[in-house]
C-alpha cells in the first residue's frame, strides 16, 4: 500500500480543500494517509514566500470556483484572518496520538469540523472556547471539552507540531498543503507536491485512477 503524508495548517483554506480531495482519493486509491499539522506562517517566512496583493483576489476567486463545483462548504474567510491556529493544531495532534483507531478517524472528523467553523460559519477556531464549540458532539470516548483542555497542557502536542514545521523547513517546503508520496515497495525517496490541485500528478505517479473534480465529488461511494 502506498503512503501519503499530508502536511496542513488549519489557517489554510487550500489545506481545507486539499483535505476534502485527499479524503476522496484515500478511499478511491486505498492508500494510507498520515495527516500532520504544522505552522504555515513559519514555513512561509523561512522560505521568504510572501503573497502578492495582485494574487490574493485570484486565490479567493479560485477557491469559490472549486467549492462551487465540488460543493465543499464555503461561505468565505472569517473576519479575523490570519489567526493563531495553535489551539486547533495541538488538539488535532492530541487526537492523532491518543485515538489513532480507524486511520485516525476522530482526528479527521475534528479537522472537518474545525474547517467548517472557519470557512462556512466564518468563525476562526483560535480560542479554546471556539475549538470546543466546533468539536462539541464529536463521537469520542472522552468529552470533547476535556480533550481540548488536555491538548493544551501536554507538551508533546506542541512538540510534534513544531517538529513537523521544522521537518518541512528542512525539506525547503514553502506552503500548504505539502504532500509527500511514498510508492509501495519502492526504495525511491518520496515525491513532494504542493497545493490542493496536484492530485492528477499524484495519480500518475502512483499509477492510480484520476477523476475530474465534478465526477469525484458526485461519486456517492467516496
Amino acid at each position: 500500500m502506498a503512503e501519503i503524508v499530508f502536511y496542513f495548517d488549519c489557517a489554510s483554506v487550500f489545506s481545507y480543500i486539499g483535505f476534502e480531495f485527499m479524503e476522496k482519493y484515500r478511499e478511491l486509491w486505498n492508500v494510507k494517509v498520515d495527516y500532520r499539522p504544522f505552522y504555515l506562517d513559519k514555513v512561509m517566512a523561512r522560505a521568504k514566500n510572501t503573497f502578492s496583493p495582485n494574487k490574493l483576489p485570484y486565490l479567493f476567486a479560485d477557491v469559490r470556483r472549486t467549492t462551487g463545483v465540488t460543493k465543499i462548504p464555503f461561505k468565505g474567510m472569517p473576519p479575523k484572518y490570519p489567526y493563531d491556529p495553535t489551539v486547533a493544531l495541538r488538539t488535532l495532534q492530541y487526537l492523532k496520538t491518543k485515538y489513532p483507531r480507524n486511520d485516525n478517524q476522530l482526528m479527521r472528523q475534528a479537522m472537518r469540523r474545525l474547517w467548517r467553523m472557519e470557512y462556512f460559519d466564518r468563525k476562526a477556531p483560535e480560542s479554546i472556547e471556539n475549538v470546543k464549540e466546533a468539536l462539541r458532539g464529536l463521537p469520542s470516548p472522552v468529552d470533547s471539552d476535556t480533550i481540548v483542555d488536555a491538548a493544551q497542557t501536554e507538551s508533546d502536542t506542541l512538540d510534534a507540531v513544531v517538529q513537523n514545521t521544522r521537518s518541512l523547513e528542512e525539506m525547503r517546503a514553502f506552503g500548504a498543503p505539502t504532500i509527500l508520496v511514498y510508492k509501495n515497495g519502492s526504495s525511491e525517496p518520496p515525491q513532494m507536491y504542493f497545493g490542493s490541485d496536484r492530485f492528477e500528478h499524484i495519480a500518475i505517479h502512483l499509477g492510480e485512477e484520476f477523476l475530474p473534480m465534478k465526477q469525484l465529488f458526485a461519486n456517492s461511494k467516496l
